[in-house]
């Protein structure tokens, strides 16, 4: 999912769409961050989350494979296919922890608010 740059919201201000797919930018969240910054925190956060799902796959992959080596070591084939599986979701699951934070701390390292429109009806 990339961040780009987004229309003015005012002369200090621009939104910021995340963009999945061209069908579906309706389920995206909007932001906003003071025009001056917002390049180049695009450029940031972009090249740090192509970074952070590399680290994940790989934190996976070796702790599936961590967690297939413990069975193997006890002789159990049962073992090897539990713990190839559990290794695999606990590596997953603490990229997606690790990146969540890293994507927290820049957006407030850039002070990047969430976009809502205010109704007055």
């Amino acid at each position: 999912m990339k961040l780009q740059v987004g229309q003015e919201i005012d002369k200090n201000r621009v939104r910021m769409d995340f963009r999945k797919s061209p069908s579906r930018p309706e389920n995206s969240p909007v932001y906003e961050i003071e025009k001056d910054k917002a390049d180049e925190f695009v450029t940031k956060y972009n090249r740090q989350e192509e970074r952070l799902k590399r680290n994940t796959k790989w934190a996976a992959g070796l702790l599936a494979l961590f967690g297939g080596g413990v069975g193997v070591w006890k002789h159990s084939w049962k073992v090897s296919i539990l713990g190839f599986l559990g290794g695999g979701l606990v590596g997953f699951g603490m990229g997606a922890l690790i990146s969540s934070r890293k994507k927290n701390n820049l957006m407030d390292k850039y002070q990047v608010r969430e976009y809502s429109v205010r109704s007055y009806f």
